[in-house]
């Protein structure tokens, strides 16, 4: 690599201080503005979200213009703004699928490794009656786009099973590896303060949210959510 690409790659990890929690995932941005990133700051934020998976920035003022402009340039990343007066106090909590497929056994990961599974939803019709509707089918094990890690993908626990296993199998196999995914060691939790800006990587994480003490998910039932792997 050139003394150029050296003080280049310098200078932009030098833009922005980021703390890692210590857990298996997440990490804090310090003492930024994102309303005033460039794009080097935004680049060198990007590549801390690609290692450390989920990011808080604390002390934001961001009006609904920038969460837009924010939410598109995030791309696969999801993000979550602690404005004053809502969701204060409420806890989001992570999961890293990365940790999750390390600490697979041999044989576990020799089982999963070939596997597809599927997601169902349910939709209700004016007259009442319910559809259930087959998602697409993806690998329970997939390579993250951008840092090629392999890692668990599990989308979400409820109306998923694995294709090719008898139900009461798929159940088990899946409850398995989200109770190993749970573990205390591969999760970072985090209680939302006022200008609180909370960014993961929907990719290689799964997240709930509990709101006031009362568990459920930002958008789905209280269970862990995942975004399935393209």
């Amino acid at each position: 690599m050139s003394l150029r690409s050296n003080v280049a790659r310098h200078a932009e990890s030098s833009l922005i201080q980021v703390i890692p929690t210590g857990k298996a995932l997440g990490a804090e941005v310090c003492n930024v503005d994102l309303r005033s990133f460039d794009d080097w700051a935004f680049a060198s934020f990007m590549r801390a979200l690609l290692k450390h998976q989920v990011l808080l920035v604390r002390n934001q003022r961001l009006g609904d213009r920038d969460i837009a402009a924010f939410s598109r340039r995030f791309g696969h990343a999801d993000l979550m703004y602690t404005s004053h007066g809502t969701m204060l106090g409420d806890r989001l909590a992570f999961c890293s699928l990365y940790a999750a497929y390390d600490a697979l056994s041999p044989a576990l990961r020799s089982r999963v490794a070939h596997l597809k599974i599927r997601h169902t939803t349910t939709e209700t019709s004016d007259d009442g009656r319910r559809t259930t509707i087959a998602g697409p089918v993806h690998p329970l094990v997939g390579n993250h786009a951008d840092t090629g890690r392999p890692m668990l993908a599990l989308g979400q626990r409820r109306h998923s099973y694995v294709v090719g296993l008898e139900h009461d199998e798929s159940d088990a196999l899946l409850d398995d590896l989200w109770q190993l995914a749970e573990r205390p060691e591969f999760t970072w939790a985090h209680t939302c303060r006022g200008g609180d800006l909370v960014v993961w990587d929907t990719r290689c994480t799964s997240h709930r949210q509990e709101a006031l003490g009362i568990p459920r998910l930002a958008h789905s039932p209280p269970l862990w959510n995942a975004i399935p792997t393209a």
